[in-house]
């Protein structure tokens, strides 16, 4: 079994962290920083890998995009598709789509559960006409997040935290959440230079 299908996902309790703070803050800075790389598309068709509920999807398709989303649990997946989104079942190591099918491909705290990284990220440059951007937790939050880990959390203990220099192929990356575990989040610690906890790269 896959480290992904192991996890028993609850996606009400998923879709309340975006509905509450601190998660709800945090889900707009990450989102800024994602779409400041994603976009432009380079046109409208674009692949969600690890979709889960659709949270990002939706966004993307809100946008104007024809956004397909991939997600091999099936209690996420069926709750983005009750959203009225486009959501498949499959994995970024077998994505289930042919060469080219997409003008871009983005994932979004997804990465830290594949099983294979470099076969994820082949995946995604095979089927992407254009950009493929990866977006992870890192620094304080992945330490946070390991740390439960450490405790048996039952998500957390699955997870593994990768590091820009594991990803083939990186043009560029950018940071963001730069407001620590514990403490508020803000859109004014973002001018700060503290360690940063999320990054998106961009895969050439």
């Amino acid at each position: 079994m896959r480290r992904w299908e192991s996890i028993e996902w609850d996606p009400e309790d998923y879709d309340s962290w975006y509905e509450e703070e601190p998660g709800k803050t945090i889900d707009l800075i990450e989102t800024e920083c994602a779409l400041s790389l994603l976009l432009p598309a380079g046109g409208k068709k674009i692949l969600d890998v690890g979709c889960g509920t659709g949270n990002f999807t939706k966004k993307l398709k809100a946008l104007g995009y024809e956004v397909v989303g991939l997600e091999p649990n099936d209690s996420m997946r069926e709750r983005a598709i009750e959203k009225g989104l486009e959501c498949v079942r499959g994995y970024a190591e077998e994505i289930p789509f042919e060469n080219g099918s997409f003008d871009a491909v983005i994932s979004v705290a997804a990465a830290e559960f594949f099983d294979d990284l470099k076969k994820a990220v082949s995946e995604m440059r095979r089927v992407s006409r254009g950009k493929v951007v990866i977006c992870f937790i890192t620094g304080p939050w992945a330490r946070y997040y390991e740390e439960k880990g450490r405790k048996r959390h039952p998500i957390f203990s699955k997870a593994r935290f990768p590091k820009v220099e594991d990803f083939p192929g990186v043009k560029e990356a950018r940071f963001c959440l730069r407001s620590f575990p514990g403490e508020e989040v803000n859109f004014e610690n973002e001018k700060s230079s503290k360690e940063p906890g999320f990054v998106c790269v961009l895969i050439g």
